[in-house]
This record gives C-alpha cells, structure tokens and sequence, in this order.
C-alpha cells in the first residue's frame, strides 16, 4: 500500500555490506537509513564500502551516527569524529541524522553552533530516545539548539520512557519514528510481537506526529518483510476507522 509518509529501511538486512543492502533495499523503500555504528571503522570507510554510485539509487537517504562517539574525550575529539562522518556521507546528501544523547554533559548547545557553522541546520539532527537517557533530561537543550527528535516505540516500552510522550512541543518536533516490535536481549523483534498495548501507543505516534519518516529498524530479510506487511494491513485498518 502507499503509506503517506516515508518508509525507510536500515542498511543492514542481507549478510553483505553496506552497499549490496541499498542495491536490495533502493527498489522496495523510498528511504535508506546508514548504519553507522562504529566511528573509527566508518570514517576508514573508502569508495568500496561507500560508493559513489549510491547517490544515484532511487531513494533518499538518512544516517544513524555511530554509538561510540568519544564525547567523555572533550568536545572538540568529538567534533572531529562528526565532521568527518558527515564529509564521508556527503556524497548521498543525507536529509538527516539520527545521533544518540552525547553521554557526557553540556555538548548539545556546542555541537549546534558547530553544525550551523559546517551548513547543517540542527532541525536536521534527530536525537533519539536510548536506554539511559530519554529525551526528558535534555529537553531544553535539544529545543535551545534547534534539534528535532527520532522516538524509538522500543525504548519507550522496555525502559518506560512514557514521559517523553509528553514533552511540551513534542509533536512538532518528531521527525522519526523507529518502529518495529519489541526491544529484548538487545536485539530488535518483528513487529509481529507488538501487543495490542503497543500497537495503540504505534497508532497515537502516528496519528500525533505531522512531518515525519517512519524506519522499520529490523535486521533481517524475513522480519523485515514480514513487519512490512503487518505494518502495512494495520495502518490500513487505523485509517478506515478515521
């Protein structure tokens, strides 16, 4: 079905890398997200794993920055890391980035001005709920740095992370939903384990959120396909109930 929003797939569904994913995933999304989980691998990349024929694959594209940012190294270690990352994911001109909370204080406010300096408006940076740090906690940073926020229906189950539904302003500054069904061992579950509980928490993020992507951050072919179609026949229903 068309869905009235974009659907984005993780590049890291088939046992291969990064750019056999997005050959695979080009012609079934409209959007990929990168994968950049480790930094100092990511910015080794070179034009094999990161080719330049990806910007002319049939899709838009989104980045997930590295978890092992070295924040607690002093912002400026940090700096350099992101300013690579970004020169190196320039060739597919990513519309945003997702970037877990920093887990050392005070760096939101820096790292805006530093990305308003390098041409990147901070509304294009998504700051994602995690494990250890809702949104609630930073809040007034992510609003006085010009941030928007990526909320993770996962975390918000497995870490009660409730609150963060409301946040003054939350809605309009939701760009991202990452969906899929259930966070546990540290592996991310088809949507098929989505309880009524939570398929009603989906459908009210949905239906709150206005400019938004939705990403089915699932790892393999099959629960990612699966997902798709289970997704797929209850935003069908959700909206014939409108």
């Amino acid at each position: 079905m068309r869905f009235p929003f974009p659907l984005a797939a993780p590049s890291a569904v088939l046992r291969a890398g990064l750019a056999e994913n997005s050959a695979f995933l080009a012609c079934r999304f409209p959007e990929i997200a990168i994968l950049f989980f480790e930094t100092e691998a990511c910015l080794a990349y070179t034009d094999e794993d990161l080719p330049p024929h990806l910007a002319d694959l049939p899709c838009s594209w989104h980045a997930h920055m590295p978890l092992d940012l070295p924040w607690r190294a002093g912002f400026e270690t940090a700096w350099r890391k992101i300013d690579g990352l970004l020169d190196k994911l320039a060739p597919v001109s990513p519309k945003a980035y997702v970037l877990h909370p920093p887990d050392a204080p005070d760096m939101l406010p820096p790292l805006a001005a530093r990305l308003r300096d390098k041409g990147v408006d901070p509304a294009r940076v998504l700051i994602e709920n995690v494990n250890g740090c809702s949104l609630t906690p930073i809040w007034d940073e992510m609003v006085e740095g010009g941030y928007s926020a990526c909320l993770d229906i996962g975390h918000i189950r497995a870490y009660d992370q409730h609150d963060i539904l409301q946040l003054p302003g939350l809605w309009e500054r939701v760009r991202m939903l990452h969906v899929y069904g259930a966070e546990r061992d540290r592996r991310h579950r088809p949507l098929s384990e989505l309880d009524l509980e939570g398929q009603t928490l989906l459908r009210t993020m949905l239906e709150q959120a206005s400019d938004f992507t939705v990403t089915l951050e699932l790892f393999g072919e099959a629960e990612l396909f699966d997902s798709l179609d289970l997704f797929g026949r209850w935003f069908a229903r959700w909206s014939e109930k409108k």
